[in-house]
């Protein structure tokens, strides 16, 4: 078949312009219905999974410690007798310099009551909390070792088990970052984006720079998870702390002076648990709506490269067009538009 052979075939498929149209428009028109459901449906999981967050920290996602104690009549550590006794742990492994300063007890009284056996506290009382630092990146002898770095970008709601950079031992000796354990909890502090208040829980032993807090939660034994879902929960209010004119950037003492629920800690691994087990869930069908969002844009060019290559059409609907009353046969088409030409050209050549 010859150039102007498929040039016509393609025209005689669009001679019946008006119902390919029509099929386009029908077919776009579903697609966006379908666009469109994705997209409530991913509103919907949004919400579900702060839902999810907030119920896990005030309680209301699995039975309470309490209950379960009464129930099978035990006894159970309440967070207040496990406060007492993480205090008294980081009292005796003090090994800091002077004498060993505890914070303040803060004062609860403005904040919602918690369910039975919980109480609040502050970061800073139950955890050791750090900031780090950047190393000269004048030296290069600082950068590129053995040590992983956790930048702030990195802290983005996520697991950390390796870093985009390094540094040497002579950079840690010669900044004020240090190393911190697998389940430690790193808070982004700085930013204007989505920075400010994302977590994340390191994986392997790493330092961080200036812009994140590092939160030692698994040195004393508790869950690093629950508060990386409490920090997660807190995202949008976290941000707000520091923002704005009147608002304190965050920095250490802020962090530490961050309040949040305790639970009793065989409480605090069954709510990761069952959160961990909600929120698979719900990213597996996150990962299936943004799958069939790309495949809708694949669909809508497929639609367009078919209507073009006079594929759109079945045969049915093809021979419905064509016998329609204004149907038009392209050599009639081409000759029309030829004669249609011709006139024109006379026409302005008669007026000049």
């Amino acid at each position: 078949m010859g150039t102007y052979d498929i040039y016509l075939t393609t025209l005689q498929h669009y001679s019946v312009d008006a119902t390919i149209v029509s099929k386009i428009e029908q077919l776009f028109s579903d697609l966006d219905n379908g666009i469109e459901n994705f997209k409530k449906a991913q509103a919907q999981l949004k919400r579900y999974r702060q839902s999810v967050l907030k119920n896990a920290c005030e309680g209301n996602l699995v039975s309470t410690e309490a209950e379960l104690a009464r129930a099978e009549g035990r006894d159970y550590e309440p967070a207040d007798m496990l406060l007492a006794r993480i205090l008294k742990e980081r009292r005796e492994k003090w090994n800091g310099k002077g004498k060993y300063k505890e914070l303040a007890a803060p004062d609860n009284t403005e904040l919602p009551e918690l369910p039975e056996g919980w109480v609040w506290s502050i970061f800073g009382l139950v955890f050791n909390v750090y900031v780090g630092a950047t190393p000269s990146r004048k030296r290069q002898d600082y950068w590129c070792g053995q040590i992983p770095w956790v930048s702030s970008g990195e802290v983005a709601f996520c697991k950390i088990y390796q870093t985009n950079e390094t540094i040497t031992d002579i950079g840690l000796a010669n900044s004020s970052t240090v190393v911190h354990p697998p389940g430690t909890v790193l808070l982004g502090m700085i930013g204007e984006g989505k920075t400010r208040g994302q977590a994340a829980i390191l994986e392997i032993d790493a330092c961080n720079n200036q812009n994140s807090a590092a939160i030692r939660v698994s040195e004393i034994g508790l869950p690093p998870e629950y508060i990386f879902y409490f920090l997660e929960g807190e995202y949008e209010h976290t941000r707000t702390m520091g923002s704005g004119n009147n608002q304190q950037a965050l920095n250490k003492s802020r962090v530490q002076s961050m309040f949040f629920p305790l639970p009793p800690l065989a409480e605090q691994r069954r709510i990761v648990a069952e959160v961990e087990r909600l929120l698979s869930v719900c990213d597996n069908m996150e990962a299936t709506i943004a799958e069939s969002l790309q495949k809708a844009e694949v669909l809508r060019q497929s639609i367009l490269k078919k209507a073009f290559e006079g594929k759109l059409l079945n045969e049915k609907e093809l021979e419905e067009a064509r016998n329609a009353p204004d149907w038009e046969p392209a050599e009639k088409l081409l000759e029309r538009i030829k004669t249609e030409k011709t006139n024109t050209k006379r026409k302005n050549k008669g007026e000049k």
